[in-house]
This record gives C-alpha cells, structure tokens and sequence, in this order.
C-alpha cells in the first residue's frame, strides 16, 4: 500500500457541528425561526444526494448548484448562504474534529504512506474545509487535499478517485479510500480498483465485506485495516 484517501465530513470532521453552525448564522441574517433554516438545510442536501446517485447535477458547478438550491428553497438571495458559511467556518471549535481522526491520520503516516482528502462540497467550498483542517491541525498529516469544486467532478465519479492517484503516480490496488457514505466512498472506490474502507457507526469491529473492502465502526479502524492487508489477511 502506498496511498491512503481519507473523505473528511463524518470521517474526520463533524458534519453536524458544521450544519449547526450555519443554520444559526442564516437564521441571524434572516431574521427566522432556526428551525425552519435547519429543515430546508435537511431537504436540500438529501435532494442534492439523490441527484449525485443518480449521476445528475452539474459536476463542474457543484458548489454554486448546492448553494442555488438551499436559496431558493429558502426565498433568499445566495449569498446570505455563502455568508453564513464563511460565518460558521470562523466560529466553529474543535468540537468538529472527530474522535480518532488525529491519531487516524498520524498512525497511517509512522507508515510512511502518502495521505489525501477527497471531499465532495456542498454550500461551502472546499477552500473552508481545507481551512478546518489548518485550524485543527489535521493538515499536518496531510500531503495533498481534492474537493470536488476544484477537481470539477463528485464522488462517486472516477475521476474524484483516479486524480490522487494521478498526482502521486500510484496504481488502484496500492490506494485505498475510507469513508461514511458507502454508494459515495465505498463502492467509487472499488469501481475504480482501490482498496475501499466503509465507516458504519453501527459495526461491529473491523470485517472484511468484500475482497478489496472492509467495515469500520470508527475512522481509527483504518490502522487495523491497513494491518491486516499487509498480513494477506483474507
């Protein structure tokens, strides 16, 4: 294994924590019930995500589309969410970065393998994320970070896998990609030949699911995952 690509929203970071920051801040610069903004929020991202499953949307404008759909929804103009996102970015604490995700990263680099991010966005750009990941000190262990309004394309696209693997000259089989959301991370991954790592919270223990593709209850899994390949475990 020479590569690893961690996503970052509910792999490292706390999508929650973020979602929650934004809605308080749109709900201020509206003037309305938090509530109402966190509900349109909901609707707008599982309308986002049914559209990236089915291969719709706009790859190359996927930012500007996900923040078009929450304003109009809303009856606002767009850049009340861009302004709320950049609000929540500087307020947030390091209650966003989530457990096991340092010692995740540090342990797959005392590896000496190369890290990535591979993130898809959705009403902030990836620049924000990026910026977390300084604030927190993540980026420390971190060689090379792609979002999907930078290389114009979504997970579960190939091209969202096979980038990284393009910039550090690594085959399919020497990557391996962990993440939450399975059709997104999981199974894009092995589409494209990578090892493939899901996070369900609801798992039991590390388990091989699939013969390049394991089952995590939690990020730090990846190390014993990491072990059991180098061991040919099958």
């Amino acid at each position: 294994m020479k590569l690893v690509s961690f996503d970052v929203w509910n792999t490292l970071l706390d999508i929650n924590v973020m979602l929650d920051a934004i809605a308080v801040e749109l709900s201020k610069l509206m003037g309305t019930c938090i509530l109402d903004v966190a509900d349109g929020m909901m609707l707008t991202r599982e309308r986002i995500k049914a559209m990236r499953a089915r291969g719709e949307g706009d790859p190359k404008g996927a930012l500007e589309e996900s923040q078009r759909m929450l304003a109009e929804l809303l009856g606002i103009d767009v850049e009340l969410v861009k302004r709320a996102a950049a609000r929540a970015v500087l307020k947030v604490n390091d209650e966003i970065v989530l457990p096991g995700a340092k010692e995740a990263l540090e342990g797959v680099k005392r590896k000496g393998l190369r890290v990535t991010v591979t993130g898809n966005v959705m009403f902030w750009p990836g620049s924000y994320t990026r910026l977390l990941l300084e604030r927190f000190r993540l980026m420390d262990h971190i060689d090379k970070t792609f979002f999907a309004d930078e290389v114009k394309a979504f997970k579960p696209m190939p091209e969202m896998f096979e980038r990284p693997l393009k910039t550090f000259n690594v085959r399919p089989e020497e990557a391996i990609h962990i993440g939450d959301t399975r059709a997104e991370d999981f199974e894009g991954a092995l589409r494209v030949g990578m090892w493939s790592v899901w996070i369900n919270p609801e798992g039991e223990g590390v388990r091989r699911v699939h013969e390049r593709g394991f089952e995590v209850p939690e990020v730090r899994g990846i190390i014993e995952v990491l072990k059991r390949i180098e061991g040919n475990d099958t």
